[in-house]
């Protein structure tokens, strides 16, 4: 027990160190109430944005994909637009937990609304693992970083992406470690092994060694993991985590993947390392590497500087005050070491892979500031912090909010009549965005090919460089060569099928 000095018992913990109890003032005030608010104002403009995206046919073509590979759970996660399972690509069982409610809405627009609920639901997540630590207002200011941290509000409104269930899963195994939850920490466990390849990688580095760490270490932070025989049994339960992480993985890329797939993972591509046939069967062309727009490699250091900068900045540099901002290394190499673009652009999903841990880093410093030098010093901090990720929403925004709102395709009603002539069990290929919002009607949907479908969908003056550099060309030459022909039309929006 300790008193404060007026004699009242302000803290306990259990003997055993397996328990804490939050101070005599936890229950949640007017601060709370506020978090709330602005979690729910959150959600609802997130909400707004894509449900615009949607009704205009803007939706990219990951929420399609994943739409598909949700409906194929019970057939081994199979998409048409993949050409096979998705194990091929990733190892995400995790989807399956959307099945029921794609199964009920048959629209991707479903997975788009769940994924501003997993992002809107973070900062009252990092509320409750920092609440028992500090007062009030320092955890709500905790909760609305975590809300206006860009690497992190930028993936409510993008594509859905099942690693939008990372920050809610990291940010709850520490919830449960620090309560002596170890029922909902195996839970959550299980749950983040099955996420995705790329997390297993990053939850294998973790978990050893932070386990051997914190076995070896003999003080916590601030008023976190403080007791010893905690500190070890989340010593022994991160070495659980990544031994389990390294097992799954060497399931997958050894067994899973191969047997889905004659390449190798192509994921690999986007670090230029080229996806060959396996021996022993059919030899077919072999992917080509993407382009690397990065140009010079001054151009991709400055490229992977600046997002840096973006990732720290807006936090006032507060992970950098405790070792726990080494938790988010092994998400940062994975991304800045892709030779690829795309991939260390800031508001694309692979953000999630270090964004929660520099989060986690920057609620623990507060706790340690809170400890050593007060709370007034503690909330200074939060300030700063707060105040830099509202200037970088604003004046280096990652939202791409621009794209959101470009002009969509002038004749949609043209769209859905031509779409209106393709019968619903039928094979057809399409925009990649139309694709996208068929794609849960249309179990057989494929996007921007023209060859082995029984129906195609394209508009002659759609907008998009792909669909004019690569799908026009071969479209008007299958006419030409008198291999296609018109079934409907609509507008500049024509259905096409082969001739047999």
């Amino acid at each position: 027990y300790r008193k404060d000095s007026d004699g009242r018992i302000a803290h306990r913990h259990w003997v055993t160190g397996s328990q804490h109890r939050a101070p005599a003032d936890s229950a949640a005030g007017d601060g709370y109430r506020w978090l709330l608010l602005a979690v729910v104002l959150y959600a609802l403009a997130a909400g707004a944005l894509v449900t615009i995206h949607w009704v205009r046919w803007q939706t990219g073509v990951d929420t399609g994909i994943n739409t598909q590979v949700v409906l194929g759970t019970l057939h081994g996660f199979h998409s048409t637009f993949e050409g096979g399972s998705d194990l091929a690509v990733h190892f995400s069982p995790l989807l399956a937990i959307f099945y029921p409610l794609l199964l009920v809405t048959r629209s991707g627009l479903a997975l788009e609304y769940a994924q501003v609920a997993l992002i809107a639901c973070v900062p009252l997540a990092m509320y409750a693992l920092v609440r028992p630590h500090v007062a009030e207002p320092l955890a709500v200011r905790a909760g609305l970083i975590s809300l206006l941290y860009p690497p992190l509000a930028t993936i409510g409104i993008g594509e859905f992406h099942i690693l939008a269930c990372v920050p809610l899963l990291v940010i709850g195994l520490l919830w449960a470690a620090d309560r002596g939850r170890w029922g909902w920490f195996s839970l959550l466990a299980v749950l983040a092994l099955a996420v995705r390849e790329d997390v297993l990688l990053e939850l294998a580095a973790i978990g050893l060694v932070c386990g051997i760490v914190l076995l070896r270490s003999r003080h916590g932070i601030g008023t976190l993991l403080e007791s010893p025989q905690l500190r070890r049994t989340f010593g022994l339960a991160l070495l659980a985590l990544g031994g389990g992480a390294i097992a799954v993985a060497l399931a997958y890329f050894g067994i899973l993947q191969p047997a889905n797939s004659r390449y190798g993972w192509y994921p690999l591509l986007y670090y230029h390392i080229g996806a060959r046939p396996r021996s022993g069967i059919a030899a077919l062309p072999p992917v080509p590497p993407p382009p690397n727009p990065a140009g010079t490699p001054l151009m991709a250091t400055m490229q992977r500087f600046t997002y840096l900068c973006e990732a720290f900045v807006p936090l006032a540099l507060l992970p950098l005050r405790t070792w726990w901002w080494l938790l988010a290394l092994p998400g940062l190499a994975i991304v800045l070491l892709a030779t690829s673009q795309s991939i260390r652009t800031m508001g694309a999903q692979y953000s999630l892979l270090w964004a929660p841990w520099l989060l986690i880093a920057t609620a623990i410093a507060l706790i340690a500031i809170n400890s050593a030098a007060g709370s007034r010093v503690a909330t200074r901090w939060a300030d700063v912090a707060l105040g830099a990720c509202v200037f970088f929403l604003i004046f280096i925004n990652p939202m791409h909010l621009s794209y959101y709102l470009r002009a969509p395709y002038h004749d949609l009603a043209g769209a859905k009549r031509a779409l209106a002539c393709v019968p619903p069990d039928a094979s057809l290929s399409t925009h990649d965005e139309w694709f996208t919002h068929i794609a849960g009607v249309y179990p057989r949907a494929n996007g921007n090919v023209i060859e082995g479908v029984e129906y195609l969908v394209y508009a002659d003056d759609y907008p998009d460089p792909t669909f004019e550099r690569e799908v026009k060309p071969k479209l008007q030459k299958a006419l030409a060569s008198g291999r296609l022909r018109v079934v409907c039309s609509a507008g500049q929006v024509h259905t096409y099928a082969p001739i047999r």
